[in-house]
């Protein structure tokens, strides 16, 4: 294999897809980028057999001196590539000694190489069911509800979010017990579609990282996006090459996102969403984080506890302790109706909550043990339930 090519053009598509490498696997070779090269293109990929990302790069004339394929260290070469100079001309040549010699300018590198066929493939998506959703939905769904994901969990179809197709609309959840995210929009699809698949965590991340780079590039300009879900993989293919000046993005760079769906069955969310709510409270969201983040200071390490006192309409108490005696207390301003309660929560999971709202947000609410819903005012496309906790 031999390749003469750009180091911009090199750089942006190796950055776009080195993430999904993993030099801690057990597979040695899926710390490795692998290169195919033809006369017309460049295709890098990168895998940890969960996720696996794909540049396909359009080469000019003559960039393809002798096609072939191998697989080269990930890191390494990205941060070789990126220590360049900026329009530096990139020459890359595997040598029979499972070597490849990369040269720039006056700079020579030699790197190992692991034979290409050694690398594995998730494989493409069956029984596809594609749908259509533009870009900013999409980063919309994901960002609203992915902090609500579990970290680890034996109950291993909560580390990964649920994306659910009925009644033409796409509903993102995220719960990992004690608090639950979700989101909707509506989608052009058959009124008889009715669909669930699980997204793992790293996809979930990797997924709205690949949309929010498209973002930067296209700024205000909005594209569609298929999202085509097979029985086993979630496959989404984005374009990441020249913007023109009508804000088109070309397919001279086209990056394929493939990912293994979660096997599993995911809780019924809508029995946890609250229903029969008798309390209400209106809060200034910017206010209320700012009483959270003073509060939390003096709450307890391990539970995070801060407790609401809903006494009269006009003011709620919000106070928390710690072991060491400290008390924080401050009262802060809100439209309440309903009998005097008092509710304990994870400060942290209000926060998270709090971080993607903005503007008034509302807390519906029943007796102190059970969930509580919380909406923005006026939004009911994203809701939003934590469960208080006792101190």
């Amino acid at each position: 294999m031999q390749l003469s090519i750009n180091r911009e053009s090199l750089l942006k598509a190796i950055n776009l897809i080195a993430k999904a490498a993993d030099k801690r696997h057990n597979m040695v070779i899926l710390g490795n980028i692998k290169l195919q090269l033809s006369e017309s293109e460049l295709i890098l990929t990168a895998s940890d057999l969960e996720v696996e990302l794909t540049s396909t790069l359009k080469l000019p004339a003559g960039a393809c001196i002798e096609a072939g394929a191998t697989t080269l260290p990930a890191t390494k070469l990205k941060d070789i590539c990126k220590s360049l100079p900026a329009q530096a001309q990139v020459n890359l040549a595997t040598q029979a000694n499972e070597r490849c010699l990369l040269t720039s300018g006056k700079s020579r590198f030699t790197l190992g190489t692991l034979p290409s066929e050694d690398y594995p493939s998730l494989g493409n998506p069956e029984s596809i069911t594609p749908l259509n959703i533009s870009r900013s939905h999409l980063l919309d769904l994901i960002h609203k509800t992915q902090f609500a994901m579990a970290i680890q969990d034996v109950r291993y179809y909560l580390t990964g979010m649920l994306f659910d197709v009925a009644e033409q609309q796409l509903t993102t959840v995220a719960t990992d017990g004690h608090r639950l995210a979700l989101a909707r929009s509506v989608v052009d699809v058959s009124q008889e579609l009715n669909m669930q698949a699980i997204l793992p965590r790293k996809a979930v991340i990797e997924l709205e990282r690949l949309a929010s780079e498209l973002d930067k590039m296209l700024g205000e300009q909005d594209n569609a996006v298929t999202l085509s879900f097979g029985r086993e993989f979630l496959q989404v293919s984005l374009p990441f090459g020249n913007v023109d000046s009508t804000g088109q993005v070309s397919t001279d760079l086209m990056v394929t996102f493939t990912a293994r769906l979660i096997d599993g069955k995911f809780p019924d969310y809508r029995r946890v969403m609250p229903s029969n709510t008798d309390k209400l409270a209106l809060f200034n969201q910017e206010k209320m984080m700012d009483v959270l983040r003073r509060v939390a200071i003096l709450s307890n390490e391990k539970s995070r506890g801060v407790v609401f006192n809903f006494a009269s309409d006009g003011m709620v108490e919000v106070r928390a302790n710690n072991a060491e005696q400290d008390e924080a207390v401050e009262m802060l301003q809100a439209k309440y109706s309903g009998e005097p309660m008092e509710l304990s929560f994870n400060a942290a999971y209000l926060q998270d909550v709090l971080g993607v709202i903005q503007g008034d947000l509302q807390m519906h609410m029943s007796q102190s043990n059970a969930s509580v819903l919380v909406n923005q005012l006026g939004d009911e496309f994203h809701q939003y339930v934590i469960m208080p906790m006792r101190i």
